[in-house]
């Protein structure tokens, strides 16, 4: 494992390249420590404590104080582990330990955008914005698809309490009284199909309590 180029990253840190690949970025001190120069090789043994202990708890604790700043998807902070110079298995077992302590869940993060932002956005446009961020796009329309139901169970409710109000006790309604009922409520805006719905459910209560 030749080092063919260290190229600072910052004034206090630099990315080493391994063999014309980056390989990961330490601090300028700990060049110096493990002795780590161009065109010099590291041992196996230096190689392992860097890899397998030092990027390793480093990496993990970045993951949390990123955490810590504000929700991520798992790509999110995946992503940007790597744009800071982890190696991909050395950021996937930080994601991965994040996960364990229930700090990463897309799925919750989806639907707090849905219920936050999102909800201000097109369906398209939301689902556009949570496929960027890196969620799965079919745990997105699961979760729309359960927006939907309950959106649609608390109309049918708000349509409900207005049909019950208005009709007073159950009793068998004439055709005026149903004509009547229904324009009420879709004059309010509400859909046919939950009007129906209740209307139907409202006249099967009433043969219920002839009975």
């Amino acid at each position: 494992m030749i080092v063919t180029e260290i190229r600072p990253v910052t004034k206090k840190r630099s990315q080493v390249y391994v063999e014309g690949q980056p390989a990961f970025v330490l601090y300028n001190g700990e060049l110096s420590r493990y002795h780590i120069r161009e065109s010099e090789e590291i041992p196996l043994s230096i190689w392992e404590e860097i890899t397998g202990e030092l990027l390793i708890k480093r990496s993990r604790k970045r993951a949390l104080n990123l955490l810590l700043k504000g929700d991520r998807t798992r790509s999110q902070l995946l992503q940007k582990l790597q744009t800071d110079g982890y190696p991909m298995e050395i950021a996937e077992q930080a994601v991965e330990y994040a996960e364990s302590f229930g700090y990463i869940d897309d799925r919750r993060y989806a639907e707090n955008y849905l219920n936050g932002p999102g909800a201000k956005k097109s369906r398209m446009a939301a689902r556009i914005e949570l496929t960027r961020k890196g969620i799965d796009p079919e745990l997105i329309d699961r979760l729309m698809e359960e927006q939907i139901e309950t959106e649609e169970d608390s109309e049918r409710e708000k349509v409900r309490t207005l049909a019950w109000k208005r009709l007073g006790p159950a009793h068998r309604l004439n055709e005026k009284e149903y004509r009547r009922i229904y324009s009420y409520l879709a004059r309010r805006g509400f859909t046919s199909s939950d009007i129906l719905s209740v209307l139907e459910e409202y006249q099967k209560n009433t043969l219920e309590y002839d009975e």
